[in-house]
Order: structure tokens, then sequence, then C-alpha cells
């Protein structure tokens, strides 16, 4: 199924791998005019940079890019094309997989998926239905109909004073933006930032600026104290 005027499907692929991507490509073409190839990408940066100028009608994303994870630029990925995301990927991490869902993502298909079943998610994910794998939709189910529990970071999280909250915060919204930037919008010195953030990274638990991002969405983090 093609769009309501019979243009194609434009899709952006991003991911890091050549054959993936060749793969994908073939696969698209292969699909009839009602899918077209708009572009790819093989990074953050490219994903973002080709997405706000292509703004494509949806986009096929590897959660894994060069090392990092795409995770932490889908929110911007999806603000800057408009375009829908299906997540296409090797990992398996459900609790990953779901945070992915969470912050936007409408489908997620693993990378060892039949040609039928990629294609399959495409046009329903382009019609806006949520297409997921049976384990995933179990596990997100499983998480919806549980009782509520203790959150076994609450205690790091109550150790943070206003101030951390604050410069974690717009860490979240800085998206990957240089030290000097984040120091500069919270009016302190870039060393005092980065002794900041270690101390913060100690009372967490996490080791960098990514893993303090899924760890702040995670737990709604991303949002200053009011």
């Amino acid at each position: 199924m093609s769009n309501p005027d019979n243009t194609p499907i434009r899709i952006l692929l991003v991911d890091d791998h050549k054959t993936m991507l060749w793969g994908l490509e073939k696969l698209i073409e292969g699909a009839g005019a009602a899918l077209a190839v708009a572009g790819t990408a093989h990074n953050n940066d490219s994903a973002l940079r080709e997405a706000a100028r292509l703004r494509p009608d949806l986009i096929v994303l590897d959660l894994d890019l060069e090392g990092r994870s795409s995770i932490e630029i889908l929110p911007q990925l999806l603000q800057d094309s408009g375009a829908r995301v299906l997540i296409l990927s090797g990992n398996r991490d459900q609790a990953l997989l779901s945070q992915a869902v969470k912050l936007g993502a409408r489908g997620v298909v693993g990378k060892e998926a039949s040609a039928e079943v990629v294609i399959e998610a495409i046009h329903k994910v382009h019609r806006g239905e949520l297409f997921l794998d049976p384990a995933l939709m179990s596990a997100l189910l499983g998480q919806l109909m549980a009782p509520a529990k203790a959150d076994p970071d609450a205690a790091r999280i109550a150790t943070l004073t206003p101030k951390e909250r604050k410069i974690i915060a717009v860490v979240v919204e800085g998206n990957g933006a240089p030290n000097k930037v984040l120091a500069a919008k919270l009016f302190i010195a870039e060393p005092t930032l980065r002794n900041n953030l270690t101390t913060i990274y100690q009372k967490l638990g996490v080791s960098n600026r990514l893993e303090l991002y899924v760890f702040a969405t995670r737990h709604g983090l991303d949002q200053p104290q009011s």
C-alpha cells in the first residue's frame, strides 16, 4: 500500500553496515512502486542530517550505529523529520527495545526477519499501526499490566541535588552538545560542569553521557524539578 495520492512511501535507511544497507535497498527496490529509498545514513550525525534534509515518510533505524546507541537521537529524529520510525535491529535487549518504543518508535523487527515481514512492518508502521515481534509485545504488555514496583534506582535518584537534576535535564536536552555549550546554558564554567558530571555519574552508577541519557529518560529525569 502506498501513500493516498499513489506516491511511493519514501524511506530513509540508517545502518552502519554497508552490506546491510545494500541488502535493504535491494529489498525495497524489489518491493515495487509502492516503496522508494529516499536516502541512507550510517551514524547518528548523518541520520539527523539526512532526516531533516529529506523528510522521509519512514525511517528504518538500527539501534547500534558505529558503537553509539541511536536511542539518544530518537526524539530529535522524530521531531526533525516528521517521519515514523521502524527499528530494525540485531539487538535483542528487550529493555532497550522497549525504551525505543516508549520514545516514539512505532515498530521493531529483528534483522533475522524475513523480507516479507520487513515489508509488512514498513507498510503497517507507515499506516500508523504498531508492529512488534511477539516476544517484545509480550514484554511490553507485561510491563504495562504488572503492578507498580518500587524503583530500584530510587535511592540513587534521591541523592541528587536540585542543581544536579537541572544539569541532567540540560544534558539530555543538549543531545550530544559539547560540554562548552552545556556549561554556557547552565551559566557555569566548563571544569565545574565536568566535576558535577563526575559526581552525578558516581551517584547514579553510570559511566558516561550516553548511559546518563538512557538512565535519565528511563526515570523521567529529563525535566528539571519544579
